[in-house]
């Protein structure tokens, strides 16, 4: 059983943004020495002691420097149809290392598969791209090469990899939660940085997620000054908006209802919740780890709550959770309904320029691996 977390609040240039940092202070000698080991990799990789290579296809890399849930998936998702609109003739792949599945090397995801065979994120990739290749390795550089040989793609999107410093990239975009600022955090286990903070400078591009609204010339300004970005590097900022809901066995749209209970197993649960909340009110929130794979004890724990007080008329879970949920065999008469959510672009013009600047690398990059 779980209920929504509380959270904290700062006013944001956006307005109210909830926040859940903490200074988990004791932990502070072991974020010290992760620290100094991920600074002694990049400084290996700087001077030349180990080595980058391009990928045999053009790489676009949307990453991240902390842990949890930043959007990455999401973005992929926004920044695939954007750029497939832009330039329909290009095939793009998708590549991901699989977070959570049970296999190894590489493989080409099955929509028909399960999660323990590919991770559940690309297994929502999949089936949202039918004619999309996604694929998932451990190995980047290997993973490309793949799909060069197999001739699946011109170029390929890396769900995470900014870490990956084998891989030398065409393109390299960050994302940044504006509930969760950088600048403000600390390593692991102490805060949730896995990466260096002047590691974004390496980016071409820095998208601030979770923004609420739009943000103004002088909060864009604030960002870059925060994150201390050079001139060059593009900037842009986005949030989500909610599309509906849709039943997980039949994928139709259905309505809201007005009670419901809330599903979730992923990064920020008190974002999804909100997401709900502005539609119908959640009388019970069942909250897991992140990837967690649910047990048939847990879906009767479910059915019990939407029999109990408060007249619940339904159960809403994430896409994310519902890759999971999919592959198991749930009672017939449990209607589980799928809450699905598009990235909003505040700033079309920075999209626009972004694209274009993406064209530009991937055309030059394609042109090197062709030699």
């Amino acid at each position: 059983m779980a209920i929504s977390p509380a959270s904290k609040s700062i006013q944001g240039s956006a307005g109210i943004i909830p926040v859940s940092l903490r200074d988990r202070w004791w932990w502070a000698p072991f974020a010290w020495a992760f620290k100094s080991v991920v600074r002694l990799r990049h400084w290996a990789y700087d001077v030349g002691l180990l080595r980058s290579k391009p990928g045999a296809l053009p790489a676009i890399v949307l990453g991240n420097i902390t842990v949890g849930g930043t959007g990455k998936t999401p973005h992929v998702m926004a920044l695939l149809q954007a750029m497939t609109a832009a330039n329909p003739n290009r095939r793009w792949a998708i590549l991901s290392r699989g977070y959570g599945r049970a296999t190894k090397g590489y493989l080409q995801v099955d929509r028909e598969g399960s999660p323990e065979e590919f991770g559940d994120e690309p297994l929502e990739l999949a089936r949202k791209f039918p004619k999309v290749s996604v694929v998932v390795s451990e190995d980047r550089v290997a993973g490309i090469e793949a799909l060069k040989t197999q001739g699946l793609a011109d170029a390929v999107i890396l769900d995470d990899g900014f870490q990956h410093r084998r891989l030398l990239p065409a393109y390299n975009i960050v994302l940044v939660d504006a509930t969760q600022p950088v600048d403000r955090d600390y390593f692991l286990p102490r805060g949730r940085l896995r990466d260096l903070k002047d590691r974004l400078q390496a980016a071409q591009a820095v998208i601030i997620t979770r923004c609420p609204d739009t943000l103004t010339k002088g909060d864009l300004r604030l960002w870059r000054h925060r994150l201390q970005m050079k001139p060059e590097q593009l900037l842009l900022h986005s949030g989500t908006m909610v599309e509906g809901l849709r039943d997980l066995r039949t994928k139709r749209y259905a309505g809201w209802p007005r009670n419901c209970i809330a599903v979730s197993g992923i990064a920020h649960p008190a974002q999804f919740e909100a997401s709900l909340s502005r539609n119908c009110k959640v009388s019970r929130h069942f909250i897991y780890p992140d990837h967690h794979t649910f047990k048939p004890e847990e879906v009767e724990e479910w059915r019990a709550a939407l029999k109990g007080a408060g007249y619940p008329e339904a159960l809403i879970t994430t896409e994310k959770d519902a890759a999971r949920l999919r592959n198991m065999a749930l009672p017939e008469d449990l209607q589980i309904l799928v809450l699905s959510m598009q990235v909003k672009w505040w700033d079309e013009d920075a999209l626009h320029a972004l694209l274009t600047s993406i064209d530009k690398r991937v055309e030059a990059s394609a042109a090197v691996t062709d030699i």
